[in-house]
């Protein structure tokens, strides 16, 4: 057989980004025309975009991408699976790894013309590792020729391991955590190497890891709640980040790659049902609309899924408060909602559309639109028992953790929307121009309260508007040749109007918290990897960024009861208004040097600095201390790497050492009132390992395994506080979000039935360190270790139908990554379901 190749409001705001992008790319085609040159298609490395799927649609795929022949006998490829070839690369190492693992190769017969043949050895044990792709340095590279500490999800992996979102990647990448000690459970903190649990949890702050979709920086924390679907990978990139990445990355940067249209039509869905009646429904496709455009679009729902009962308001149903021995009538009484099976039920909407546009041969112009409505519940906290609890606020719990008291069943509205454009365009043999424009924006409406209590000290009501415009335009020669180098210009704006009704039963009264913050950041950068020697490669990069923020707010005391006692709880004036700005400017930087023993073996050392920006507090402000703001943080790393592959293994070891100053944190302020600061310098170092490896393959059978693990030792060195206390509690103490182990281990095996049947099979075991989640941790604050065992098993038919069926928790393990003191987020129980695939 032969095959062969044939807006609304901040939409307006950011379309200036989008457009310039456009303009360059209208531009381009009378630039690429006069440098197009006739190129040997079996030589010159270009993009791929080919999925893990059956082999003979992946060598069909090959063709047309290539614009080469590939020839190959039905009987030869039936029942067989093409492997992944995704990145820029030559067609014959396409070839090579899309018939990895087959027990077939390719045979360049021709200057366009490959043939397919079985190897001499047969099938009999032709096992090889897939070879990962990863654009970590914002350029297609092998991961083994990285010299950073990057972990590769990819996006099938991650649909089989149920990460739908950043937080999924917690107990599934060691190292990776989350913290939600003060905000609840809508302001996670993600840490990376034990850097991000102490980030201010509100959607004005600086998170220490940067998470990209799609290349757009997204600036807040509040975008992590973007659901991840139709995936080509995740990147983790641990450690700072300072020269290509910039401010905001002193944990690390995660990078979530979507998928493209492709070159063929292909696509898949799939329908799920699972415990707690949970259900989803994934579809996608995508391919060329003609020689020139592709389209692709996505779309998820998610339905079901809460394990948690509310049991009503208990024993504080009709509560009122009493002062001096009477009864507060005109305070509303604690109202009973009754009971409810079930909650924390997703209600979810995700969609997703892709436009790629060749204006040439050398031009590429790729469009993402991009939304999703979540309407699902807040997940709540569960209280400890009233035996073992004396405080007021306990409703009368039991020891079941999967109930809890509450005078309201919490929902949330969270609408997440954007536009984002990227191009590509070849100026000269080795010059690239990579340009992207985005604009996107989120509504969120939450309630909730940390108490897990139906009288909470304090509940709220947010609602925040975010929206952000930015450009990067980068210049390249990514080449592969003896000088590689990289400069960029980089602008992000974000606009941030965050209001919170509060009801304060500690101050008597209900509040609002009215924020609006507005920053600006521009950054020049540049990076050069030389090879000095055939084995020795010298790495530099600088990064200078400019940072400018103005903040504004007010707090309006209600006192709907008339028995406020807001001014002396909170030492403050009412209303009290303010008004700030903040400016700063960093250079940072990294040198790497590594040495090639082997094409498969080599070292690395680098040694760097990074920062995050300072800014603002955006919790509840009381006081003109709280209002100042606070210095950026600053941080120097050094790192060391070794990373081995073969045919069968690839081995990865990375030692760190991390020194902060400037730390950022809440503390307690001059005035004895809480507020973010600069509180002291601390450290983090550790080793990290992983190993993947193919322990077997014959003709019908594969058995791979993959296992590692992340060592941290956290340390708190010096701290700044009004109270000695803490100060004496603080320092020696580790960092918050920093799990002191974490590992996964994970089996797959694979085995080929009659008629080109598939039975793969997955048993993973994740381990999660004891964690606390403050700065001056209390016992009440550390979360003990845990251990979750996952199974998960799907048969495919030769037509690419699929079933399968998982089980996570398995044993049932009770389990709380966080604990608050009297009130503590439960893990999920035991939980099941069967699905249905299919491919095309």
């Amino acid at each position: 057989m032969t095959t062969q190749s044939p807006l609304s409001g901040v939409l307006k705001r950011g379309l200036l980004a989008c457009t310039a992008v456009a303009v360059l790319a209208a531009a381009s085609p009378a630039l690429a025309q006069a440098q197009a040159q006739a190129q040997d298609s079996a030589s010159q490395p270009i993009a791929f975009a080919i999925e893990s799927q059956s082999l003979e649609t992946a060598l069909t795929g090959f063709a047309r991408a290539a614009d080469v022949q590939v020839v190959f006998t039905p009987e030869l490829v039936r029942g067989k699976r093409g492997g992944r070839a995704v990145g820029v690369m030559a067609p014959a190492q396409a070839l090579r790894q899309i018939l990895a693992g087959s027990g077939l190769v390719a045979t360049q017969v021709g200057e366009r013309t490959f043939s397919v043949s079985q190897t001499a050895a047969g099938s009999a044990d032709a096992a090889t590792l897939d070879e990962v792709i990863v654009t970590a340095q914002k350029r297609a590279q092998r991961i083994q020729d990285v010299p950073l500490a990057v972990t590769v999800i990819g996006g099938d992996d991650a649909a089989r391991r149920g990460i739908d979102s950043v937080t999924g990647l917690v107990d599934e990448v060691p190292g990776v955590s989350v913290n939600y000690a003060f905000g609840g459970t809508n302001y996670g903190l993600i840490s990376i190497r034990g850097i991000g649990g102490a980030d201010d949890y509100k959607p004005n702050g600086n998170p220490s890891v940067a998470l990209h979709v799609d290349g757009v920086y997204q600036t807040s924390n509040a975008y992590l709640g973007m659901p991840l679907f139709d995936l080509d990978r995740v990147e983790i990139l641990k450690g700072p980040q300072g020269t290509l990445y910039g401010r905001n990355t002193t944990a690390g940067v995660i990078n979530a790659i979507t998928k493209g249209p492709g070159d063929v039509v292909e696509g898949s869905g799939r329908i799920e049902v699972g415990s707690y009646d949970y259900t989803a429904m994934e579809a996608a496709v995508g391919g060329p609309l003609s020689d020139t455009v592709g389209v692709r679009v996505a779309v998820l729902a998610e339905q079901g899924g809460g394990f948690m009962d509310g049991a009503g308001a208990g024993d504080l149903a009709g509560y009122r408060p009493v002062i001096g021995g009477v009864i507060q009538t005109q305070v509303p009484a604690i109202v009973d909602p009754g009971r409810r099976e079930g909650f924390g039920d997703k209600d979810l909407f995700a969609g997703r559309a892709t436009v790629s546009m060749d204006f040439a041969p050398e031009t590429n112009l790729t469009v993402k639109l991009f939304g999703s409505r979540d309407r699902g519940d807040t997940r709540q906290y569960d209280r400890i028992s009233a035996a073992l609890d004396t405080n007021i606020a306990n409703a009368g719990e039991n020891d079941d953790p999967y109930e809890f008291y509450s005078s309201e069943y919490p929902t949330q509205a969270i609408d997440i929307y954007g536009l984002s454009a990227m191009l590509n365009h070849k100026l000269g043999e080795n010059l690239n121009l990579a340009v992207i424009g985005n604009v996107q924006g989120s509504t969120r409406s939450i309630q909730g309260n940390g108490d897990g209590s139906p009288y909470p000290a304090s509940r709220f009501d947010a609602d925040e508007d975010l929206s952000q415009t930015s450009l990067e335009m980068r210049l390249s020669d990514d080449t592969g040749g003896r000088l590689d180098w990289i400069a960029g210009v980089f602008y992000v704006s974000d606009d941030i109007d965050f209001d919170t009704h509060w009801t304060s039963y500690t101050a008597r009264t209900k509040y609002d918290n009215l924020h609006k913050q507005t920053r600006n950041s521009f950054a020049l950068f540049g990076q050069v990897d030389y090879d000095l020697t055939e084995k020795l490669t010298l790495s530099g990069g600088l990064r200078y960024t400019r940072d400018e923020a103005t903040f504004s707010g007010r707090n309006d005391d209600l006192n709907p009861w008339g028995i406020s006692t807001f001014t002396t709880t909170f030492a403050t004036t009412n209303p009290f208004v303010w008004d700030r700005s903040f400016e700063d400017d960093n250079v940072s930087g990294r040198v790497t040097a590594k040495y090639a023993f082997t094409p498969n073996l080599n070292v690395f050392v680098s040694a760097g600095t990074g920062y995050r920006g300072g800014g603002f507090d955006g919790t509840s402000i009381f006081t003109q201390a709280e209002t100042l703001p606070f210095e950026s943080e600053t941080v120097t790393a050094y790192e060391t790497g070794l990373r081995w592959t073969n045919s069968r293994l690839r081995v990865s070891l990375d030692a760190f050492h991390y020194r902060f100053k400037q730390l950022q944190a809440t503390t307690r302020l001059a005035n004895d009132t809480n507020g973010r600061a600069n509180v002291g310098e601390a450290e983090s170092k550790g080793i990290e390992f992983a190993i993947n490896a193919n322990l077997f393959e014959t003709s019908n059978q594969t058995l791979d395994v993959d296992l590692a693990a992340a060592f941290l030792d956290t340390e708190i060195l010096s701290f700044s506080s009004a109270r000695v206390a803490e100060v004496l509690s603080t320092v020696g103490d580790p960092l918050p979000g920093a799990p002191d182990v974490t590992a996964t281990l994970s089996l797959n095996h694979g085995l080929v039935l009659d008629n080109g049947w598939r039975l793969d099979t997955r048993v993973s075991v994740s381990h999660h360190g004891e964690e606390s989640n403050r700065l001056n941790a209390a016992p009440g604050n550390t979360a003990e270790a845990y251990t979750l065992l996952n199974a998960r098993v799907e048969l495919e038919t030769s037509a690419n139908w699929a079933v399968y069926a998982y089980g996570r928790n398995i044993t049932d393990e009770v389990y709380f990554p966080e604990l608050n003191g009297a009130s503590r987020l439960v893990g999920a129980p035991a939980t099941y379901g069967v699905g249905l695939r299919y491919s095309f």
